[in-house]
């Protein structure tokens, strides 16, 4: 699909809130969204757009239902999410969010994802890019896809194709921030990265590792497909520290696969061995594995030739 100069719209549906917390005790609390893409081209203002401000109700769990649209989005910016609380002296932050682009490009997302910082907290919204083609290959209308409500299992949920469960299948793993790690290497520095890997079959993929800025609390933004996936694996995420003699581990994270297929997943984990410490992630199934769609063809293409002969 070509894309034109001046790129796409993007419409965001930010629905509600949950789990905020109090930040302003003399005025109360009146909270509201920022959308910001950050284009590739630096010479380029920002596209931003934000809702207005909830002032009345439960402000812990508010709602908007707002529509806002961005101008000039292109193929491979992410969207910046940050939810602020406004009081008296100006506003302070309650969290902020990146999303990568092939996490709604070119078929939309809509369901929830967590806060960092906020581990019981989330934000409910969808995205979808005008002139984006669906899996039928016909335009998707952001308007009315973007309305769709979608029913709530564990933190994330997505619109799955059923497909019998000993099929193997393709995983988004966007790997985007860790909180609260420990120093391991003194003399180098500390340079965390993360493995994820399908538990006992060898099938992983791995961040780059984090070399500048808080390596306390590292940011990655990285989107990475496993491929096969067999429902139900579970997912381990291992956090290494990368250091002169090689790595050690930070602390792992087991995935069930209730939380993993067909629903996907999105939020913190507690990273274990390290109580205070949280890695942020989302998992979406993409559908049958390239594996299975080869194997799939190549059965097909015998099929044929035998009828020829």
């Amino acid at each position: 699909m070509s894309v034109s100069a001046a790129g796409h719209k993007m419409v965001v549906h930010v629905i509600k809130a949950e789990g905020l917390q109090h930040l302003n005790h003399f005025t109360g609390d009146h909270p509201y969204v920022v959308c910001k893409v950050k284009h590739a081209d630096n010479r380029a203002e920002p596209s931003r757009a934000e809702t207005k401000r909830v002032t009345e109700g439960d402000t812990l769990n508010p709602v908007w239902n707002e529509m806002l649209e961005l101008e000039h989005w292109q193929v491979g910016e992410a969207l910046e999410l940050t939810v602020y609380d406004k009081g008296l002296l100006g506003a302070k932050t309650e969290g902020r969010m990146m999303m990568p682009s092939d996490f709604f490009f070119p078929h939309g997302f809509n369901g929830n994802i967590g806060i960092p910082g906020l581990p019981n907290a989330k934000l409910h919204m969808s995205v979808q890019i005008m002139g984006a083609f669906d899996a039928a290959g016909s335009a998707a209308d952001p308007l009315t896809t973007s309305m769709v409500q979608q029913p709530v299992v564990g933190e994330f949920n997505t619109v799955t194709t059923e497909t019998p469960v000993d099929v193997p299948q393709k995983l988004a793993v966007s790997i985007l921030e860790a909180r609260g790690l420990q120093q391991m290497n003194h003399f180098t520095g500390d340079h965390p990265y993360v493995v994820c890997e399908v538990n006992g079959k060898g099938v992983k993929v791995e961040t780059k590792p984090v070399t500048e800025g808080d390596t306390m609390n590292p940011f990655w933004g990285e989107t990475h497909t496993l491929d096969p996936y067999c429902p139900g694996d579970s997912l381990e995420f291992t956090v290494y520290d990368k250091g002169l003699l090689g790595a050690k581990t930070e602390g792992k994270i087991l995935v069930p696969p209730e939380l993993i297929y067909p629903t996907g997943f999105s939020g913190m984990l507690v990273i274990s061995g390290l109580p205070e410490a949280l890695l942020h992630v989302i998992i979406r199934p993409l559908g049958p594995s390239a594996q299975e769609e080869t194997l799939v063809t190549t059965d097909a293409s015998k099929a044929k030739k035998k009828r020829k002969n």
